[in-house]
């Protein structure tokens, strides 16, 4: 690296990220975790009262806090300790997901109930509102660092969505490697369509 190498790199992975997405998205996977692993992780996980969940490759954030809003609407895990984790390789990014502050196509598959239940008026937009953002912890990751990713600990579901089509082949096996560290056994691993 030149003296201005790591500036250097953090402006490559700016540049070359794609940070397409908005709350809700893939609505049909999200329905599936609702409905179908939500009360099998509340089994799972009832003497322990824990679920932590994994948003790998979360860009600003949206689908971290669209899993944070599911397992609240669920009810399902009220007094239990319940976190979000949302990495995503791209510093911007997370400063985002951080802020929680969004406006315009962010809300397009959101319902105007649950946009109303989980948003208020903030500078420069909407921004979620605190007891979920509780929930969610954010940091910058790169999914191929396995030894780094040793940080966020067990999970019981990993979200890794529309991140693997931009690995190849081997840099993918790599990855699915590190996150199937991260799992607790039995744990759930939902991928993109």
């Amino acid at each position: 690296f030149s003296a201005h190498g790591e500036g250097e790199l953090e402006e490559a992975i700016e540049a070359l990220t794609t940070n397409e997405t908005y709350f809700y998205r893939q609505e049909y996977q999200l329905r599936c975790f609702r409905d179908e692993l939500l009360p099998r992780l509340v089994e799972e996980n009832r003497t322990r009262r824990r679920l932590t969940l994994w948003s790998a490759g979360c860009s600003t954030g949206e689908e971290a806090y669209t899993i944070a809003i599911l397992v609240q609407e669920s009810g399902l895990f009220k007094g239990w300790d319940v976190r979000v984790i949302g990495s995503d390789i791209s510093r911007r990014s997370i400063a985002t997901a951080r802020r929680g502050v969004y406006r315009g196509g962010a809300f397009r598959a959101i319902s105007a109930a649950a946009r109303g239940a989980y948003f208020r008026e903030a500078p420069g937009g909407e921004r979620v509102v605190d007891c979920i953002r509780e929930t969610c912890h954010f940091g910058q990751l790169n999914l191929l660092d396995g030894a780094r990713a040793a940080i966020v600990g067990r999970v019981d579901v990993v979200f890794c969505r529309n991140v693997l089509i931009y690995f190849d082949s081997r840099s993918r096996r790599q990855v699915i490697d590190n996150l199937y560290e991260r799992l607790v056994p039995g744990g759930y691993l939902l991928l993109g369509h």
